[in-house]
């Protein structure tokens, strides 16, 4: 296995997933064996009132840790709770759905061990990415990247992809002050990031949407809702160079 230095935590937030998880942690955790390094994996059921707390401890895996919580508190607090539990280096987040292929967390990983990045970000619109979804995602996904720039100035291609890489002593000062708990969280986190200076890169993914349903009205209004905040809340958490930005 590899050395603590370049050991990696890999959180994977996960609600009702019972359907997937099984299947999702085992190809995570064979990428992760033939990678080489020294590794965790902690899943956290942010709230299912399903089997995936169970299935996952039923793996009866040393490196997976089971988390769980209830009720529900929203994808960015799982990752936040995950991450407080994390004891290496490095840090990976990745949905626990079978949509993203964590192949390309090593990839991510050298990146940061290249001094390339402090952190690492999935993205759809990477040249080299393999994605497969549908138009109404799409469509969807280039109306909330436009809002982003226009409301955040967050000059990213893609910010809500479930997978991404970091250096844990880098990140752990903006995840500490992030007040977002659901879908804003990896809004306010990205931009956190960026007004201290880190260096955020993009780079590509695999991805196989199984959506069964299309975008809803109700999740626009969420998403749009989660803008306005964080742009409101980045004009305040911006002016505080001294807490921010060591």
């Amino acid at each position: 296995m590899g050395t603590e230095m370049n050991a990696v935590s890999v959180v994977v937030p996960a609600f009702q997933e019972e359907a997937s998880i099984v299947p999702a942690l085992e190809r995570l955790l064979t990428v992760l064996e033939k990678s080489g390094r020294t590794f965790e994996v902690i899943v956290v059921s942010d709230g299912s009132t399903d089997k995936t707390a169970q299935l996952a401890r039923e793996l009866d895996r040393a490196e997976v840790r089971v988390l769980e919580y209830s009720p529900n508190r929203g994808k960015g607090h799982a990752l936040r709770h995950g991450f407080a539990e994390t004891r290496f280096p490095l840090v990976a987040f990745i949905d626990g759905d079978l949509d993203l292929d964590p192949v390309v967390i090593p990839d991510f990983l050298a990146m940061i061990d290249a001094d390339q990045a402090d952190v690492v970000i999935g993205s759809k619109l990477h040249p080299g990415s393999t994605v497969s979804y549908p138009m109404s995602r799409r469509i969807a996904s280039w109306g909330f990247r436009l809002a982003t720039r226009l409301l955040i100035g967050l000059n990213l291609g893609d910010t809500q992809t479930g997978v991404k890489a970091m250096r844990r002593d880098a990140v752990a000062p903006s995840i500490e002050k992030c007040t977002a708990t659901g879908f804003a969280f990896d809004l306010e986190l990205l931009a956190r990031l960026v007004d201290r200076k880190l260096r955020v890169v993009e780079a590509p993914v695999v991805l196989e949407y199984e959506f069964t349903s299309t975008v809803g009205v109700s999740s626009i209004i969420e998403a749009l809702h989660d803008l306005v905040t964080v742009a409101r809340h980045r004009r305040g958490f911006g002016r505080r160079p001294q807490s921010e930005q060591k």
